[in-house]
């Protein structure tokens, strides 16, 4: 960790302190699509931080949007983030930035977008973290026989593209970043596939997402609040 990036996390634990307001903001990965309410790890955040950081009151909320792109997230960020006056955002778009349909995105306009949300909450005093977009499962996936996706070799290596931009951005930024993707593989190797990924190749478990509860609050606890 470079000792820039250790000055903002610094300054953004200066800031969990004084306002413990969390705010997921990303897609239907975030949201927790298919997985049942009170199980979603946005909504298990909360109680993991208090156990790792030994602190309470944390208010961490959901502004997942299902189907979201990054530019669809952002129309709403006033609405549904900056209002909340959150000391930090946990960013986590990508996957339907790959639409070759109406409304995807390039990488270039994913990476614009990412810069607009990090200026947009750095203005109202916050920080972001980034997380990058889990992984896909080609072969169980809808669009697993899409033409448009065989140039990249699936959807999966299509999503790469993002999820590296995603790193190079947390780079360009000097933030901290949660790499989702590299995460949840590892736990795929251990476990499997099927215990990680739902059975439409792309959405996640109800035991995937108490995982990351507690991976991403070890990571918040580490980054941005004081010992």
């Amino acid at each position: 960790m470079g000792g820039s990036l250790i000055v903002k996390a610094e300054e953004a634990a200066f800031s969990l302190e004084k306002s413990k307001t969390i705010v997921a903001f990303g897609d239907s990965i975030t949201r927790g699509y298919g997985v049942p309410e009170g199980k979603v790890w946005v909504d298990l955040l909360s109680a993991r931080l208090e156990k790792k950081a030994r602190q309470k009151d944390f208010s961490v909320l959901n502004a997942g949007g299902n189907g979201n792109t990054s530019g669809e997230g952002l129309k709403r960020i006033e609405k549904d983030v900056l209002s909340k006056m959150p000391a930090l955002v946990l960013v986590e778009f990508g996957g339907n930035d790959t639409r070759h349909t109406a409304g995807g995105l390039t990488v270039d306009e994913f990476e614009q977008n990412i810069l607009e949300i990090h200026k947009l909450v750095k203005a109202k005093g916050g920080t972001i973290a980034l997380l990058t977009f889990p992984p896909v499962v080609n072969e169980w996936h809808a669009l697993w026989k899409d033409p448009y996706y065989a140039k990249w070799g699936g959807l999966d290596q299509c999503a790469e593209q993002y999820r590296e931009r995603t790193r190079e951005l947390a780079k360009k930024l000097d933030c901290p970043i949660f790499d989702l993707d590299k995460f949840l593989r590892k736990q795929m190797k251990s476990k499997g596939q099927g215990k990680i990924i739902a059975k439409d190749g792309v959405h996640l478990t109800v035991e995937a997402n108490e995982l990351i509860a507690d991976a991403i609050a070890d990571f918040i606890s580490k980054e941005f609040i004081k010992k």
